[in-house]
């Protein structure tokens, strides 16, 4: 992944998107750039989970070895940034005029808003955004797949015909990792290093056309027996890659609803600025109306708390290696049908 030479050198700088692999990717860059190795045992100071700003501060303040940098990364910062207009006041003069010798990075599992009254419309972090401060490496917009496709498959010296970024794209989901490692399989699988549809549906058949389609489908329709059984079928059909892309179709569809909820908030009612809150294109305008009732029936704090559910299925994928990924998704599965169609 290319980072922005701009935030891999700002001394404040805030990471945030769910994808895990680029966060853990672009962290590392960034230490490398601001921590010296051979300091990193004295100098860097890595904050708790849920940690409070007192102690993101102090942190800050404590003194560093002689002629290092006193570095602070706070991995799971979503606490902190959840409401910005709360920001304690000598903590937003420290984010605006840091400590000479110090350097912070910020973390966030999940995407951040800049819808008004959120966290990336808010100063300090809305200077940090203009001056390149602020890096996103979440899910990319259905609008944005393709050109990562073409871009990633380009890298891989794999030509494809017209149509098969998209068709990728929207068979897969928008997940940079999943994407990426669907590209790795196609590279291997292309022997004259051309990607057709043909070889695409033959890497992608069973787990894209069949089960993370009927997962989706049953758990939106409220047919939770067909959901968990279409669950188990995916895990023991593809139980490494299938784990995360069937999140990602999850993610997708809740952060859609997520996504109208900023937009009422924000006063967005008309149909195109709608489809541009929630990343749609034109042709799925028919999809709103199905986010508007889940969002009616359920209200924004269900929404949150399921977006919230999401995040930890996220973390609990990658710690439950014993049960395969089932243990988290079952629980996830009951939940979204729940939400979507009711108990």
């Amino acid at each position: 992944m290319g980072l922005p030479a701009g935030w891999l050198k700002a001394g404040y700088a805030l990471l945030h998107g769910e994808d895990s692999e680029g966060r853990r990717e672009a962290l590392q860059a960034w230490k490398a750039v601001h921590v010296d190795p051979e300091w990193a045992d004295f100098s860097l100071l890595l904050c708790s989970e849920g940690c409070p700003w007192p102690e993101v501060q102090n942190a800050l303040l404590e003194s560093a070895p002689l002629g290092t940098d006193r570095v602070v990364i706070v991995p799971q910062a979503e606490n902190l940034l959840e409401k910005p207009k709360e920001l304690p006041t000598s903590i937003k003069a420290l984010l605006l005029q840091p400590v000479p010798g110090t350097r912070l990075l910020l973390v966030s599992r999940s995407a951040l808003s800049a819808a008004p009254g959120r966290v990336l419309a808010t100063k300090p972090f809305s200077d940090w955004g203009k001056e390149g401060r602020v890096l996103k490496v979440g899910a990319l917009e259905e609008r944005e797949a393709p050109a990562f496709v073409e871009a990633q498959a380009k890298a891989l010296g794999l030509r494809l015909e017209s149509g098969v970024a998209a068709r990728l794209a929207a068979r897969m989901g928008g997940n940079p990792g999943v994407l990426k490692r669907t590209l790795e399989v196609l590279d291997l699988l292309a022997e004259d290093r051309l990607v057709n549809s043909a070889l695409v549906d033959e890497a992608t058949f069973r787990l894209g056309d069949q089960n993370a389609f009927a997962w989706s489908q049953a758990w939106q329709k409220g047919q939770l027996g067909q959901a968990l059984a279409t669950l188990r079928l995916a895990l023991e059909d593809e139980p490494s890659s299938a784990p995360l892309m069937l999140l990602g179709q999850a993610r997708r569809e809740v952060e859609r609803v997520a996504r109208l909820v900023e937009a009422r908030a924000a006063g967005i009612k008309a149909p195109g600025s709608l489809l541009e809150a929630l990343g749609l294109s034109p042709k799925q305008g028919f999809l709103i109306d199905g986010y508007a009732r889940v969002l009616d029936r359920v209200g924004a704090e269900a929404v949150k708390r399921l977006l919230h559910l999401v995040n930890q299925t996220d973390l609990d994928l990658k710690g439950m290696a014993l049960s395969g990924g089932q243990t988290p998704l079952m629980s996830l599965t009951v939940s979204l049908a729940r939400v979507w169609t009711g108990p």
